[in-house]
């Protein structure tokens, strides 16, 4: 027996005798959707041939059967096995033919109720295993009605209502059987996903605290090292430099993780964006004048001020500038430049460089979670996908425009209001 479809958990808000789960009030209703369409279709039969009970009577009947079913499969454990029930359903749609007409009864459209049933609880093989049983008892059912196979359209009828049960059960079953494949995939892909990320954050919880003390003690070090030897306090600064490379990578898994989890939440503030991006530049200046590098601002002072959670955008514009001092070569030129877009209603911060470029088929990949490129000799390719997920948190989006061998141009926007549903949250 194949596993189910599952719709999905259990309703806890069930209760009484209404089904629990979603598959089994589906069932539910093609229980009585194929009872109406039996009692639909009587009425464009018009033999009276092999008739013992009429079709409203029967339907009737088949109806307190349905409702029997419902309540005690509660009552009764033996009910509670679908293939128990299945054999129910099979006999009773087979007593309903014989009693109604034998091969033109309409209530032969019970047999598809079973055959779907089976579809969604049984694999393809198990399905047509049961397509055949249940043919077995609509011949049999046929046979034995007075009606019989006689009449000159008798086995017309009757062979295309057994083919087409037959290609219901085949095509039911195989359509499910792919959603049930696709569902365990899906359930185990997200399995898969979880431990990962359970993973990578239990490792960058634990390595946080360590590093912390680290990064502590190398500071007090340092403190009391002034007057040391040269050598000495080179080496304490190669342990902090690298303290604080672990650090950064630690601190850049946790956000993944939360932005992933959709934990991370904006600060938002009105910001004067040029003094943000001054202080970001200012940062990194020891970096960039130890390769000689010389960085251009372009940062008008009377543009509108942006609300923004300055951290992130921050967080952003250092790890595009910290890329071009990495990748630009020492002596090359980096420029910061800040422009309003008054028709878009945005902010638009640009980092340009004369490194070497990217190439063409590596534009996109570079935002994508662990990409580090082909000339990336460090780090584990979070950075340019954080910078596009807190842009995009922003409401903005984030582009570059590059050309081997003279340089790249990593563009992001920045709204200047804030979205209607974000603002109505935060009032």
């Amino acid at each position: 027996m194949a596993p189910p479809i599952r719709f999905s958990l259990k309703d806890k808000t069930a209760s009484g005798f209404w089904p629990a789960t979603i598959m089994d009030r589906v069932l539910l209703a093609l229980r009585w959707a194929v009872l109406a369409l039996a009692v639909g279709l009587s009425f464009i039969d018009r033999s009276k041939e092999g008739v013992f009970i009429a079709a409203l009577p029967l339907a009737g009947a088949l109806a307190v059967y349905n409702l029997a079913i419902l309540l005690t499969s509660r009552l009764l454990p033996w009910l509670r096995q679908p293939l128990n029930v299945m054999a129910l359903d099979g006999l009773m749609a087979t007593l309903a033919v014989y009693l109604n007409g034998g091969y033109h009864s309409a209530f032969f459209v019970l047999y598809i109720f079973v055959l779907l049933n089976a579809a969604f609880r049984f694999s393809v093989v198990g399905s047509m295993l049961l397509a055949n049983l249940v043919g077995f008892l609509y011949i049999a059912a046929c046979l034995r009605n007075p009606a019989g196979l006689h009449a000159p359209q008798a086995w017309d009828i009757f062979g295309t209502k057994l083919i087409s049960l037959l290609l219901i059960a085949f095509l039911s079953s195989l359509l499910l059987e792919q959603l049930r494949v696709e569902q365990q995939a899906t359930a185990r892909e997200r399995a898969l996903l979880e431990a990962q990320s359970s993973f990578i954050s239990a490792i960058s919880h634990e390595l946080r605290t360590p590093l912390t003390c680290i990064k502590t003690s190398i500071e007090l070090l340092q403190a009391k090292a002034q007057e040391s030897d040269e050598n000495e306090r080179e080496l304490l600064q190669t342990i902090a430099d690298h303290t604080a490379r672990l650090e950064k990578l630690v601190t850049d898994l946790l956000q993944m993780m939360r932005l992933e989890a959709g934990q991370l939440t904006l600060t938002r503030q009105p910001t004067d964006v040029t003094v943000l991006l001054r202080r970001a530049a200012a940062a990194l200046e020891p970096l960039r004048r130890s390769k000689g590098q010389s960085l251009e601002l372009d940062l008008p002072d009377d543009l509108p001020r942006a609300w923004i959670d300055r951290e992130r955008i921050e967080q952003v514009t250092a790890n595009l500038l910290s890329n071009a001092i990495k990748f630009t070569p020492p002596g090359g030129r980096i420029r910061l430049t800040l422009r309003h877009i008054p028709h878009e209603k945005v902010l638009a911060v640009a980092v340009s460089d004369n490194g070497p470029g990217i190439v063409p088929e590596e534009k996109e990949r570079i935002f994508t979670k662990f990409y580090t490129g082909r000339r990336s000799a460090s780090g584990i390719g979070l950075g340019l996908y954080l910078a596009r997920q807190l842009v995009e948190l922003h409401g903005g989006h984030i582009t570059v425009e590059s050309t081997p061998g003279q340089g790249s141009t990593f563009t992001f926007t920045i709204p200047l209001e804030v979205a209607s549903d974000e603002s109505a949250h935060r009032g």
